[in-house]
Protein backbone atom coordinates (compact mmCIF):
# COMPACT_ATOMS: atom_id res chain seq x y z
CA UNK A 1 0.00 0.00 0.00
CA UNK A 2 1.20 3.47 -0.82
CA UNK A 3 1.15 6.36 1.62
CA UNK A 4 -1.54 8.06 -0.49
CA UNK A 5 -3.73 4.96 -0.24
CA UNK A 6 -3.36 4.87 3.54
CA UNK A 7 -4.27 8.55 3.85
CA UNK A 8 -7.27 8.05 1.56
CA UNK A 9 -8.46 5.14 3.73
CA UNK A 10 -8.09 7.24 6.89
CA UNK A 11 -10.09 10.07 5.33
CA UNK A 12 -12.72 7.57 4.19
CA UNK A 13 -12.95 6.16 7.72
CA UNK A 14 -13.46 9.65 9.19
CA UNK A 15 -16.16 10.40 6.61
CA UNK A 16 -17.91 7.12 7.43
CA UNK A 17 -17.85 7.92 11.15
CA UNK A 18 -19.24 11.40 10.57
CA UNK A 19 -22.06 9.97 8.46
CA UNK A 20 -22.71 7.35 11.13
CA UNK A 21 -23.02 10.09 13.78
CA UNK A 22 -25.38 12.06 11.53
CA UNK A 23 -27.51 8.96 10.97
CA UNK A 24 -27.70 8.29 14.72
CA UNK A 25 -28.74 11.92 15.32
CA UNK A 26 -31.59 11.45 12.84
CA UNK A 27 -32.65 8.23 14.54
CA UNK A 28 -32.69 9.88 17.98
CA UNK A 29 -34.53 12.92 16.60
CA UNK A 30 -37.15 10.73 14.95
CA UNK A 31 -37.72 8.71 18.09
CA UNK A 32 -38.06 11.97 20.01
CA UNK A 33 -40.82 13.04 17.66
CA UNK A 34 -42.61 9.73 18.11
CA UNK A 35 -42.78 10.11 21.88
CA UNK A 36 -43.19 13.91 22.03
CA UNK A 37 -46.09 15.34 23.94
CA UNK A 38 -46.94 18.64 25.60
CA UNK A 39 -44.52 17.90 28.46
CA UNK A 40 -41.61 17.41 26.07
CA UNK A 41 -42.44 20.69 24.35
CA UNK A 42 -42.55 22.35 27.78
CA UNK A 43 -39.06 21.05 28.61
CA UNK A 44 -37.73 22.84 25.51
CA UNK A 45 -39.79 25.96 26.36
CA UNK A 46 -41.92 25.54 23.26
CA UNK A 47 -45.20 24.54 24.90
CA UNK A 48 -47.07 27.27 23.03
CA UNK A 49 -46.26 25.41 19.79
CA UNK A 50 -47.86 22.19 21.00
CA UNK A 51 -51.33 21.39 19.77
CA UNK A 52 -53.38 18.56 21.16
CA UNK A 53 -55.34 18.41 17.93
CA UNK A 54 -55.40 14.98 16.35
CA UNK A 55 -54.15 16.20 12.96
CA UNK A 56 -51.11 17.92 14.52
CA UNK A 57 -50.18 14.80 16.47
CA UNK A 58 -50.72 12.68 13.34
CA UNK A 59 -48.38 14.88 11.24
CA UNK A 60 -45.77 15.10 14.00
CA UNK A 61 -45.66 11.31 14.38
CA UNK A 62 -45.41 10.86 10.59
CA UNK A 63 -42.53 13.35 10.58
CA UNK A 64 -40.88 11.24 13.28
CA UNK A 65 -41.13 8.09 11.17
CA UNK A 66 -39.76 9.95 8.15
CA UNK A 67 -36.79 11.24 10.17
CA UNK A 68 -36.10 7.70 11.40
CA UNK A 69 -36.21 6.47 7.80
CA UNK A 70 -33.66 9.10 6.74
CA UNK A 71 -31.45 8.02 9.64
CA UNK A 72 -31.69 4.40 8.55
CA UNK A 73 -30.78 5.25 4.95
CA UNK A 74 -27.77 7.31 6.04
CA UNK A 75 -26.74 4.53 8.44
CA UNK A 76 -26.62 2.07 5.55
CA UNK A 77 -24.74 4.62 3.41
CA UNK A 78 -22.13 5.04 6.16
CA UNK A 79 -21.08 1.42 5.66
CA UNK A 80 -19.94 1.94 2.04
CA UNK A 81 -19.53 5.53 0.85
CA UNK A 82 -18.49 4.59 -2.66
CA UNK A 83 -21.35 2.17 -3.30
CA UNK A 84 -23.99 4.59 -1.93
CA UNK A 85 -22.51 7.83 -3.26
CA UNK A 86 -25.61 8.40 -5.43
CA UNK A 87 -27.89 8.10 -2.40
CA UNK A 88 -25.73 10.57 -0.48
CA UNK A 89 -25.84 13.00 -3.42
CA UNK A 90 -29.62 12.69 -3.57
CA UNK A 91 -29.69 13.34 0.19
CA UNK A 92 -27.78 16.59 -0.39
CA UNK A 93 -30.52 17.71 -2.79
CA UNK A 94 -33.26 16.61 -0.38
CA UNK A 95 -31.71 18.50 2.53
CA UNK A 96 -31.21 21.54 0.26
CA UNK A 97 -34.94 21.46 -0.49
CA UNK A 98 -35.64 21.20 3.26
CA UNK A 99 -33.35 24.20 3.88
CA UNK A 100 -35.13 26.37 1.32
CA UNK A 101 -38.64 25.37 2.43
CA UNK A 102 -37.90 25.77 6.16
CA UNK A 103 -36.34 29.19 5.63
CA UNK A 104 -39.03 30.52 3.30
CA UNK A 105 -41.92 29.07 5.30
CA UNK A 106 -40.49 30.38 8.55
CA UNK A 107 -40.24 33.91 7.18
CA UNK A 108 -43.56 33.74 5.32
CA UNK A 109 -45.51 32.62 8.39
CA UNK A 110 -43.74 35.00 10.78
CA UNK A 111 -42.90 32.07 13.04
CA UNK A 112 -39.95 33.76 14.71
CA UNK A 113 -36.29 33.08 14.07
CA UNK A 114 -35.74 30.98 17.20
CA UNK A 115 -38.22 28.40 15.91
CA UNK A 116 -37.02 27.86 12.35
CA UNK A 117 -33.51 29.27 12.07
CA UNK A 118 -32.07 26.35 14.03
CA UNK A 119 -33.54 23.90 11.50
CA UNK A 120 -32.26 26.00 8.61
CA UNK A 121 -28.73 26.29 10.03
CA UNK A 122 -28.66 22.57 10.91
CA UNK A 123 -29.73 21.65 7.39
CA UNK A 124 -27.12 23.99 5.86
CA UNK A 125 -24.37 22.36 7.94
CA UNK A 126 -25.73 18.96 6.95
CA UNK A 127 -25.63 19.93 3.26
CA UNK A 128 -21.96 20.88 3.59
CA UNK A 129 -21.07 17.71 5.48
CA UNK A 130 -22.91 15.41 3.07
CA UNK A 131 -21.33 17.17 0.10
CA UNK A 132 -17.85 16.71 1.55
CA UNK A 133 -18.57 13.09 2.45
CA UNK A 134 -19.67 12.17 -1.08
CA UNK A 135 -16.61 13.78 -2.71
CA UNK A 136 -13.62 11.58 -3.62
Amino acid sequence: MWIGDIQREEVNMVKRRILLIISLAFLVGGIGRLVANEGVFRIFQMEHLWSGESFFIYLYRLLGVFVIWVGMVLFVCSKDLIRYRGVIRASVLGVLLFFVVSLLTGFATGLGLKFFLVDSIFSLILIILLYVIQKD
